[in-house]
């Protein structure tokens, strides 16, 4: 009859390979959600510069059809980009079906409206790029959510709601300004409906700068994030003074006398220093995602390792048993 030693080490060794191989498989879990999550981010900055193509894209074709041609051979450099980016989003996108239904949305809008803008009207050029960038803004916004960032990671709600929700939205209200501010020093006059979209839109930075305020001063605070929030600061500068210039030179003069191109510089400068400190936010994400990746791998092979040799160990015990 084997003696009780023996049986001992034979349960606590099957025991050992079983919470191991629980441990593993829990691991390999968490590691395909990490993978998940880099991949969605990886998605959304491409989607941010698709985004700030078109906002870009905005603004020339604004320039354009109030009488700078100057900007009509970047427009078709600028589409042709454009084009190269949406294949290359819908084909990162393939194995996703959960958001491929709503980059397919996005692709549409642009081919619909990229041939025949130079065509329509200011109005009509202004309303269908607005709606192809909110419908690119509602995607980011939903590949964040479904991400899931939040949980079970270092980035709290508050920092996934400022990078991909409040950026965007400070971004595009600031492109929309752009765009309409370029017509406006363009043509050299402005319609009373003109500058009444301007006064709102400046409102609407004012806002969304409030809110971003808000949300940077409740982010805790570590190393990385305090640079983040002395870049926002920067970056709060470069918009108060493109708020102030449209105020001073578009928005008080019925005929400004601004250059289109210098206005449009500005602007873009502005916009820019925004998605630099998105981009900034997202390699927070990302740094924080990999390591967790990391030390979940790591873990992973350490308890493999362990049922591994728990079971060496039982297989060891059994043969003896059977001898």
């Amino acid at each position: 009859m084997p003696n009780a030693p023996i049986l001992l080490i034979l349960a606590a060794a099957l025991c050992c390979a079983a919470v191991a191989g629980i441990l593993y498989c829990r691991y390999r879990t968490r590691l395909a959600q990490l993978n998940s999550q880099l991949q969605f981010i990886t998605i959304n900055q491409e989607l941010k510069e698709l985004l700030g193509n078109i906002q870009q894209h905005r603004g020339m074709v604004s320039g354009y059809l109030n009488g700078d041609i100057s900007f009509k051979y970047k427009i078709s450099a600028l589409q042709a980009e454009i084009n190269r980016q949406t294949e290359d989003i819908a084909r990162d996108l393939h194995a996703s079906v959960f958001h491929l239904s709503g980059f397919e949305a996005i692709q549409n809008l642009w081919r619909q409206l990229y041939p025949v803008v130079l065509g329509g009207t200011r109005e009509q050029s202004f309303d269908a790029h607005c709606r192809l960038i909110s419908t690119i803004l509602n995607l980011i916004r939903d590949i964040a959510e479904h991400s899931q960032l939040h949980r079970d990671s270092g980035c709290p709600f508050s920092f996934v709601d400022i990078v991909w929700h409040l950026l965007p939205d400070t971004a595009e209200a600031i492109g929309q300004s752009r765009a309409i501010g370029t017509g406006i020093a363009a043509a050299g006059r402005s319609l009373s409906t003109e500058r009444i979209k301007l006064g709102f839109l400046v409102m609407r930075i004012r806002d969304t700068v409030a809110r971003l305020d808000s949300g940077i001063s409740r982010t805790p605070t570590n190393i990385t994030w305090e640079a983040l929030q002395q870049n926002h600061s920067v970056v709060r500068g470069h918009i108060d003074n493109l708020v102030t210039d449209i105020e001073q030179q578009l928005l008080s003069e019925d005929r400004p006398k601004i250059d289109p191109t210098q206005f449009f510089n500005h602007a873009s400068n502005t916009l820019n220093s925004v998605f630099e400190l998105y981009d900034q936010g997202v390699t927070i994400a990302r740094q924080d995602v990999e390591s967790q990746q990391s030390t979940v791998l790591r873990n992973s092979g350490l308890s493999l390792a362990a049922a591994l040799t728990c079971c060496v160990l039982a297989a060891a015990v059994i043969t003896h048993l059977n001898v």
